[in-house]
């Protein structure tokens, strides 16, 4: 199996930041179909992992922005329309068409962003779950949240903590 190793230089991640400031909120409906197709393409055709995690980390971000409960902090908007917008560009860095390297140029932005958007990701995540547990995916506020959001906190903690306890003593 050959290995290819890409070294991202400041003149790559300058084009990609320049792009990104450019692109920041010029999505539209059809941007985010496409993305969601193509999401579900990579998904069902591409053997590599970390591509397929990538575009999963996109399809949270996707799911946050069109969340209509969950209101994303400006800054990460921008940045995840941007990175939307990235994503379907046919003009992008590395066409997506060549096998096996197609998709990298777009995964260095998707991770880009999720550096940035990464606290938000998690707590979006421990919203989307309490609100399936606690509301059975019905009505569900930021309100609602705001009243579990530390009780549930405390109980993860405490859940890990039973989990590491068990695994030291051998259970």
């Amino acid at each position: 199996m050959a290995t290819i190793s890409i070294d991202i230089d400041d003149q790559v991640k300058e084009h990609f930041n320049k792009f990104i400031e450019e692109h920041g909120s010029n999505i539209d409906a059809g941007d985010v179909k496409e993305a969601k197709e193509k999401i579900v393409e990579i998904r069902n055709s591409c053997d590599d992992g970390y591509v397929v995690d990538q575009v999963g980390c996109l399809q949270m971000m996707l799911s946050m922005v069109e969340d209509k409960t969950w209101k994303v902090s400006e800054a990460n908007k921008e940045k995840i329309n941007a990175t939307i917008r990235y994503f379907v560009d046919d003009n992008d860095v590395i066409p997506d068409h060549i096998p096996g390297i197609g998709y990298v140029d777009d995964c260095i932005v998707i991770d880009g962003t999720m550096d940035d958007a990464e606290e938000e990701m998690l707590e979006y995540k421990d919203f989307c779950r309490a609100r399936m547990v606690y509301a059975k995916n019905g009505p569900f506020t930021l309100d609602d949240w705001g009243k579990i959001k530390d009780q549930e906190a405390v109980s993860r903690v405490r859940n890990r903590r039973y989990r590491k306890s068990k695994r030291s003593r051998g259970w």
